[in-house]
């Protein structure tokens, strides 16, 4: 194909700090649609109290209240759980806000941003990954808020009972109300999953998503407002007199205890540090993004010391420590349905923003001529219910190892590949049109980034292959994968695939590897 003018299609708003691209790929089927295109920057009007609210809406979730609980049962006392909690927030944050400036800059989502990385067809392969792991934490949301819907069902038909007796009997809180109406829970999942579809239905792409927008905005006081009141009226109970230190174990953590605990912190918002681009292809400006993303580990530590202390007011007025806010409050408040409704518009709004959008774009991304993000969002559910994640959640030891370490480590050598890519190699400066040609820059070896490749099958196999000592890599999953990424892909980029299949880049690993076209643009 004939060379371009890159300089001549693409424009910097130095203000700004954000690049438009002002051409468009039609003949490019495979890589290029309406939906996926640079948003224009007039289009970018998010401001950081948006993703403020974002965050409110994401985090005040019912597996957010009770993550805490799962580091008591991996022997952590309630003070290291509430800070490893905090602190898994915190690392996670920094490639969040480094794949979030891409967004930001280009206004590209995550898929077309991962084709710099992987090439313009191996991006499908990490996208993939991320849509069936968005996929399976969609399952377990849209099973939370079917959860609490039939919580609401139980008391309007006057058979809490029931679920009292049930709770006393059977450990498991998540599947309670499943077992003891199946049929009313299993409809109200049906209204649930059909809920959603009309959310994505009347959210376009091309318009800024502004269902999606108005949504956090209203959703994210009311979700905060429902966790406060439950926490207040709780520790009214007791009259705010409770020793959290009653939920302590009494055995000595082990070091390897609190790693895995760190990393099941880090990969449970470990997607969005991949998919907050889809979001922040929509910020007025680098600062927003960021400001308005920063209180986040914040919020978890928040979220973490008040579910702390409504279980322990739990067990000092009923004998038991019940984790699970739905049963809680379905049981042992005068004003059960006002709260439930707040948890359901709060879990249905991060099933939406965290579980939805990404991975609907990343199916989309897979054939763009035939899949707008709306028929992406259909896929979604499909998968989703084939995964049937929930069925994890309902067990502290299942839902650390058989979930989220075990897809922590994939998306950590992604994450990997990703932030040494972008802010180590091209120091946050891409040629912007190659992203969507077939023949421009990104194609590397017949679209593959052998590099990528390589360097995410050999950590992959270090840690899924069996092998003496293998559970204890598994166990530091996303630490290990992300920083062995940086070590392997780094060296295989600058002696290999750079002079081979990108040697208009131009640089060193000291100042970066920019091509000529780029420098003109930005400076």
């Amino acid at each position: 194909m004939a060379e371009i003018e890159r300089s001549s299609i693409v424009r910097y708003y130095k203000d700004r700090g954000q690049v438009e691209l002002t051409n468009v790929f039609p003949n490019e089927k495979l890589l290029w649609n309406a939906d996926i295109h640079p948003v224009p920057v007039k289009g970018r009007n998010w401001g950081a109290l948006t993703y403020f609210w974002i965050w409110v809406s994401m985090a005040f979730i019912v597996p957010s209240w009770t993550l805490a609980s799962v580091g008591l049962v991996l022997g952590l006392s309630v003070i290291q759980s509430i800070f490893t909690v905090f602190l898994g927030n915190l690392i996670v944050l920094i490639p969040m806000i480094i794949q979030s400036h891409g967004g930001a800059r280009y206004g590209l989502a995550e898929p077309q941003l991962t084709r710099t990385r992987w090439g313009v067809y191996g991006a499908i392969l990490p996208s993939w990954i991320r849509a069936i792991i968005g996929a399976g934490w969609w399952g377990i949301e849209s099973y939370i808020i079917t959860e609490a819907a039939t919580a609401i069902y139980t008391i309007l038909t006057g058979k809490v009972n029931i679920v009292e007796y049930t709770a006393t009997h059977y450990s498991n809180y998540p599947f309670i109300l499943a077992i003891d109406f199946p049929t009313v829970f299993w409809g109200v999942f049906a209204g649930v999953i059909l809920a959603q579809i009309l959310v994505f239905y009347f959210s376009p792409i091309n318009k800024g998503q502004p269902a999606l927008k108005w949504l956090a905005r209203i959703g994210g006081p009311v979700i905060l407002l429902t966790y406060l009141v439950t926490w207040m009226y709780f520790m009214n109970k007791v009259n705010w007199s409770i020793n959290i230190f009653s939920l302590s174990t009494s055995s000595s953590p082990s070091i390897l205890s609190f790693l895995t605990f760190l990393n099941a912190n880090i990969a449970f918002w470990a997607t969005m540090a991949l998919t907050m681009p889809d979001y922040t292809r929509f910020a007025k400006n680098q600062f927003s993004q960021t400001i308005g993303q920063i209180p986040m580990p914040l919020l978890m530590l928040f979220i973490a010391v008040m579910s702390v202390m409504t279980t322990a007011t739990s067990l000092k007025l009923y004998g038991e420590a019940i984790w699970d806010p739905i049963i809680l409050i379905t049981l042992h408040t005068s004003f059960a349905i006002p709260l439930l409704l707040g948890i359901i518009l709060g879990t249905f709004l991060v099933n939406v923003y965290a579980n939805a959008v990404g991975p609907a774009y990343d199916f989309a991304n897979t054939f763009p001529k035939y899949l707008s993000w709306f028929r992406g969002s259909l896929i979604l559910i499909i998968v989703g219910l084939a995964i049937g994640a929930w069925s994890y959640y309902g067990n502290a030891y299942s839902y650390i190892q058989n979930w989220l370490l075990t897809y922590g480590g994939l998306l950590g050598s992604i994450e990997g590949i990703i932030i040494f890519d972008y802010a180590v190699i091209r120091r946050f400066k891409i040629d912007l049109p190659d992203v969507f040609l077939s023949k421009g820059r990104y194609r590397y070896l017949k679209g593959i980034n052998p590099a990528a490749l390589i360097t995410f099958v050999v950590i992959s196999l270090l840690l899924y292959l069996p092998y003496p000592g293998e559970n204890i890599v598994l166990d530091n999953s996303w630490i290990l994968s992300f920083l062995l990424s940086g070590a392997i892909y780094i060296p295989l980029m600058i002696f290999w695939v750079i002079p081979k299949y990108q040697p208009f880049l131009k640089g060193s690993l000291r100042e970066g590897y920019i091509s000529e076209e780029s420098r003109k643009i930005y400076s």
